[in-house]
């Protein structure tokens, strides 16, 4: 399917949702206003009702808006900043992410010259502090050299996708805007909505495209108990987007990639290795406990999730819906 042309829209939009960014901010808008040749026409910022001073940084800046928003999902708040703003195209992005050079932008953009494209997204390179476990999750999903363009196969139902056939990450992505309009994030999940809405734009017949020339620096570090509860909330999210997303299929993606990353830290930072086995224990306990999250007792669940307001108003024992096959 080809995205068409908003005749009423023109520009970009950059959307970022904020909480208490104030630390972050004023070097990302730096950033975002030194893109060459041409900077975005406007940036919109969904706040979370900040309590520093997010807002007064914003206000510095003529082309900048804040938007507010009321109870918070991932989800909620990219599509209200994607209904708050003009742009025929939207670019996303984290107020943790910061674009790493001056072509960032128009790298992200090159792609869309291709009107079957709805979608697309950038490497991340961890910041220096980052341990060996980000570093090498960057690297596995995030690898340098040639871009990869992602399509619905003849072969492949909506019933059948799984996450890899649809990988994508709304740290730093830009999005046509009539596609988002059309298929916005799903405002029930408890994160991983870029991986829904990528589905969802797959299935419609879209195509998303990673675009390594295109990078940010962007990375965590997690406590133990951080990541558990992380893994715990990714996967459960997972198991929602994708009917066929069962414990087999995690155990199978959880191997490969557990393997390589073994081998990279023995090889790298094999001083590291007592505490990678440690910190691969709790991620490892919070796929398990993941797929029995909708039988568990709602306190349980949420003293296990690192989004704890979620489980107030979380959906029991109900697949995300996506769009007919």
């Amino acid at each position: 399917m080809k995205a068409a042309a908003d005749s009423n829209s023109t520009g970009i939009s950059v959307v970022v949702p904020v909480l208490n960014a104030a630390g972050t901010l004023p070097a990302l808008l730096e950033a975002l206003a030194s893109q060459q040749p041409a900077p975005p026409d406007e940036i919109v910022l969904v706040d979370s009702l900040s309590t520093d001073a997010t807002r007064q940084i914003a206000r510095q800046h003529a082309n900048v808006r804040v938007v507010p928003l009321g109870r918070f999902s991932h989800g909620r708040a990219r599509n209200l900043g994607a209904q708050e703003s003009s742009g025929r195209i939207i670019v996303l992005m984290t107020q943790d992410a910061l674009p790493a050079d001056k072509r960032w932008l128009a790298a992200l953009l090159e792609p869309f010259d291709d009107e079957q494209v709805a979608a697309v997204y950038s490497r991340q390179i961890p910041r220096p502090n980052a341990p060996p476990t980000e570093r090498f999750f960057l690297q596995y999903h995030f690898p340098p050299g040639a871009p990869v363009r992602r399509t619905r196969s003849a072969q492949t139902s909506a019933a059948t996708l799984k996450l890899p056939d649809v990988f994508f990450s709304n740290v730093s992505a830009a999005v046509r805007r009539e596609a988002l309009l059309s298929y916005p994030f799903d405002e029930t999940l408890i994160m991983s909505e870029d991986q829904q809405f990528a589905r969802d734009l797959i299935v419609a017949g879209y195509a998303i495209v990673y675009q390594p020339a295109s990078v940010v620096i962007h990375s965590h570090r997690y406590s133990l108990l951080t990541a558990f509860r992380r893994y715990f909330d990714s996967v459960y999210s997972l198991t929602r987007i994708f009917p066929a997303h069962d414990l087999k299929v995690s155990a199978g993606m959880g191997r490969r990639y557990l393997r390589e990353e073994a081998a990279y830290i023995l090889r790298q930072h094999p001083f590291y290795f007592p505490y990678y086995c440690l910190y691969t224990l709790c991620k490892v306990s919070g796929v398990l406990c993941s797929h029995v999250a909708g039988r568990m007792p709602k306190g349980l669940a949420r003293a296990c999730s690192l989004h704890r307001y979620y489980w107030e108003h979380e959906p029991r024992d109900e697949h995300a819906a996506g769009p007919p096959p």
